[in-house]
């Protein structure tokens, strides 16, 4: 499966994000030379794989489309449907208690774990109605639970898909934890994981040596968030102090700006722990074009970036001396 390096994530779609916006940033995206678009049945209350699906009308044949499974969408209540345009302009405001409403406000809670037969059969039918297509290239149990990718009905069923030709590839999107079971004692049925691509996670580290069938290895998000990015940014401020470190690497580091850090941080999940493609949920205009110049043109090389990936296992986390 030939994909772009760079996927967009769907998981604002409908839901911090409007239609329109969500349109305008699948095609930024689309005319940066990405392909791999990642969505899931519960993005946007259920409604995301609709507008994916309007985007890729004319461009099915030339897009690789990943969806999920196993996670009821939300049903917003009567009060959030009619406040969230309105909430959603105010997110970049900052209101106090927007980002809760868009969020949470007004539904039901989330329920995890379904992977029964017929909750697959169901779901898949309404992804490629709402998708607009015949197929989707990978398939995934949506944060999956290790005994999940060991229900025998449930994985003849995905494999009668495989042979329908209605999903070309299975997958597994869970934790570092059952990404690594899945490599180690998961079914052949698999062929993709997603997971959660933290520089700092020493199982997801080995994740290159431990996929030895060659499944399709994906990560997501691997700054996670402000405590994350801070931690990295203090990291890499310390290997480029450190004399025992070649001078070419800490001239690099030397007042390192962001897009410093996203071409090591991209550099190390691509190039050290072995991900084929990294998926972001990328709406803001600037922030696709500094992501793709990351993967484009890393001023890193390969012995650079397993050095960085050594120090960043190795630093203490938040509150250690």
């Amino acid at each position: 499966m030939r994909t772009s390096v760079l996927g967009f994530g769907c998981g604002s779609v409908l839901g911090r994000v409007g239609r329109g916006a969500s349109l305008r940033a699948m095609n930024t995206a689309w005319n940066e030379g990405i392909t791999l678009f990642d969505t899931a049945r519960s993005y946007g209350f259920g409604e995301a794989e609709a507008v994916l699906g309007e985007f890729l009308r004319d461009k099915r044949q030339q897009a690789i489309v990943a969806t999920k499974f196993g996670i009821d969408p939300q049903t917003p209540g009567t009060f959030k449907r009619m406040v969230l345009p309105a909430a959603r302009a105010a997110l970049s405001m900052k209101v106090l208690g927007i980002r809760k409403l868009v969020r949470h406000g007004g539904l039901h809670e989330t329920v995890f774990g379904q992977f029964s037969v017929k909750v697959l059969r169901a779901s898949i039918e309404t992804s490629l109605r709402q998708l607009r297509t015949d197929y989707v290239d990978i398939l995934y149990l949506h944060e999956a639970p290790v005994d999940a990718m060991h229900q025998q009905e449930l994985l003849a069923e995905l494999d009668a898909l495989k042979r329908a030709g209605k999903v070309l590839r299975v997958g597994l999107y869970a934790n570092s934890a059952v990404i690594a079971e899945g490599m180690a004692n998961g079914p052949a049925t698999l062929g993709a994981m997603q997971f959660g691509a933290n520089p700092f996670d020493p199982v997801a580290a080995g994740f290159a040596e431990r996929n030895r069938r060659g499944a399709l290895l994906i990560g997501n998000h691997p700054f996670g968030s402000k405590e994350r990015v801070a931690r990295i940014a203090v990291t890499l401020a310390a290997v480029s102090r450190d004399e025992s470190v070649p001078e070419e690497l800490r001239h690099k580091l030397r007042r390192a700006d962001w897009q410093v850090l996203l071409e090591a941080i991209f550099g190390v999940v691509l190039n050290t722990i072995g991900a084929h493609a990294l998926v972001f949920s990328m709406i803001q205009t600037e922030h696709l074009h500094a992501n793709a110049r990351a993967v484009e043109s890393c001023r890193f090389t390969g012995p650079e970036l397993a050095l960085l990936h050594e120090r960043l296992l190795k630093a203490p986390a938040p509150g250690e001396p």
